[in-house]
């Protein structure tokens, strides 16, 4: 049992877990800020990197998938951030 607890993608699915509860508290908060929301962006962002390089096997993959995959990320996550930063927050 204690070879499983040590095995990378056990501790990387412990990881995701932890990012999955902190995301859920974040998003249920009563008042939302645009701080939190874009806190959830990238949590959300880091763990679709970790599935990537862990469960993907990008981390031992060919170098020109892993970077296409490391810059998808980045440009999404831009995307993302970008368009709800520069949108106006909309009132009650």
């Amino acid at each position: 049992m204690t070879g499983i607890a040590k095995h990378p993608m056990t501790l990387t699915w412990l990881v995701l877990v932890a990012a999955t509860l902190v995301l859920y508290a974040l998003a249920e908060q009563v008042a939302v800020s645009r701080g939190a929301i874009a806190c959830v962006i990238l949590i959300a962002a880091f763990k679709v990197r970790l599935v990537f390089l862990q469960f993907m096997e990008l981390k031992s993959g060919a170098m020109p998938w892993r970077l296409v995959a490391e810059v998808w990320i980045v440009v999404v996550t831009a995307i993302l951030l970008g368009v709800y930063l520069v949108t106006p927050p909309l009132s009650p």
